[in-house]
């Protein structure tokens, strides 16, 4: 049991000098004295030295891989990024050049609409002026012809009474 005890020490990073007081105060046949309590502290003192030099080595080892790993996935999302800012870039330029393609052709479309709206305004407008200039002249012509048989029917009539008016006095 010593030797075993004496191994499980050596393994867990105690010294062997301590590890054999460890191992000769806890024999059955060692009468135990102050010294083995101080041996016994000693050992766990170092133990946990131990302990927490191999957490720090531990530690820091997983500091550098982390460093390490958050280095490469920096540069892995900055190239990833790049790759996909060029993509954008391309595609906006894509998408820019299809809307001013799209724009030109309706802007184009307009025009035309707009030339063909203001000449069909244009025939219309003209068209009424004309029938508007036509029925004036009607409506003139009507009320001239008028004037003229109302004038013409009162100077026969005038003409006819001075007649029959001459024949009777004379």
């Amino acid at each position: 049991m010593t030797d075993t005890l004496f191994n499980e020490l050596k393994n867990i990073g105690i010294s062997e000098e301590l590890a054999a007081k460890v191992s000769a105060s806890l024999d059955p046949d060692h009468n135990a004295s102050k010294k083995d309590v101080l041996i016994m502290q000693e050992a766990i003192l170092q133990h946990q030295a131990h302990f927490s030099q191999k957490m720090a080595e531990m530690n820091a080892k997983f500091d550098a891989e982390f460093k390490q790993q958050n280095a490469k996935f920096d540069a892995e999302f900055k190239q990833q990024k790049a790759e996909s800012d060029t993509q954008f870039k391309e595609m906006k330029a894509e998408s820019d050049a299809q809307f001013k393609e799209m724009k030109a052709e309706s802007d184009a479309r307009y025009y035309e609409q707009k030339a063909e709206s203001d000449a069909r305004y244009h025939e219309v407008k003209m068209d009424n002026i004309r029938a508007y200039a036509e029925l004036k002249t009607e409506i003139h012509t009507t009320i001239n012809r008028q004037y003229l048989v109302t004038f013409g029917s009162a100077l026969l009539t005038i003409a006819s009474v001075l007649a029959v008016n001459w024949y009777f006095h004379v």
